[in-house]
């Protein structure tokens, strides 16, 4: 690819960016169908990934969040205030953890030959074993997470739980990924998965934890095509989520997962699990 049509490439591609910002603007949002499988908008196809890597190593100013999926690359998430507001708050937790622990933000993850995501936030510890450079993180040579975190805003329930089998693909090394929807009224999902579960792509938990309850059309795309044996908390029975502290909205990270390849394993002193208390999300994307 000469120079010039390179430029010409991206120049492209900027564009067709700043048109999927404003198709994103324009969603008129309800809690129906389209929060469930809306689809990203499609920039370009037949992409490889190493012509992907280097318009994302340009440092565009993008204004809208994009991955490359199957040489497709997607246009997914316009972040607005309440992504943002999910995203500090959890990078603020889970940078209290430990001091092995590197809470990242966003970088390119190679999931595939011909694919690249870009976590909200991920999470690598200290030390763990350096790959060859054909099975590192990105061009940087770095090991993979070891946690990668999805928020979803404009970005729908299906797109978010299909990137569970991305995520656990045969090229990376991620042990967790979780999951945060928001909804435009007021429901919020967290689904956690782990590589280690028999059945990787199903969550281990999933936990509604908003101001109201999923919708209909959420509640059987979860039971129906992720197959979620068990859904807890708001409008499933649970108490609502409304101080800090309530057992039921404590999600659990497995510390042995987080410090995965690790010579020694975890850290003395570092307790089996790393909670995350969903009230605290809650409390940073609805009562700003």
């Amino acid at each position: 690819m000469s120079l010039l049509w390179q430029n010409e490439l991206f120049s492209k591609w900027t564009l067709a960016f700043d048109s999927a910002r404003q198709k994103f603007l324009a969603i008129r949002r309800q809690e129906g169908i389209e929060e469930v499988k809306r689809k990203g908008i499609i920039i370009d196809r037949e992409v490889s990934r190493r012509t992907y890597l280097k318009f994302c190593e340009g440092e565009p100013r993008i204004s809208v969040k994009h991955r490359l999926i199957d040489g497709k690359i997607e246009a997914y998430e316009m972040p607005l205030d309440p992504h943002g507001l999910a995203q500090a708050k959890l990078t603020a937790i889970m940078y209290n953890w430990s001091d092995q622990l590197r809470v990242i933000g966003e970088i390119e993850v190679i999931v595939d030959t011909r694919s690249v995501c870009h976590p909200d936030i991920c999470i690598r510890p200290r030390n763990r074993r350096q790959p060859q450079p054909s099975a590192a993180v990105n061009s940087s040579g770095k090991p993979y997470p070891t946690l990668v975190v999805e928020i979803g805003d404009t970005e729908s329930l299906n797109s978010l739980h299909e990137l569970a089998t991305k995520y656990f693909s045969q090229r990376t090394t991620i042990q967790i990924y979780l999951a945060i929807k928001l909804f435009p009224s007021g429901a919020l999902l967290a689904l956690l998965y782990l590589r280690n579960n028999p059945n990787q792509t199903m969550p281990a938990i999933a936990k509604s934890f908003g101001t109201a309850s999923l919708a209909h059309l959420s509640r059987i795309y979860l039971l129906d095509t992720v197959h979620v044996t068990a859904i807890t908390g708001v409008g499933f029975g649970g108490v609502p989520c409304d101080v800090a502290n309530i057992p039921e909205y404590q999600i659990s990270i497995p510390t042995i997962l987080l410090f995965n390849d690790v010579p020694g394993g975890v850290p003395g002193g570092v307790p089996n699990n790393f909670i995350i208390d969903l009230w605290r999300l809650h409390d940073a994307i609805l009562n700003d």
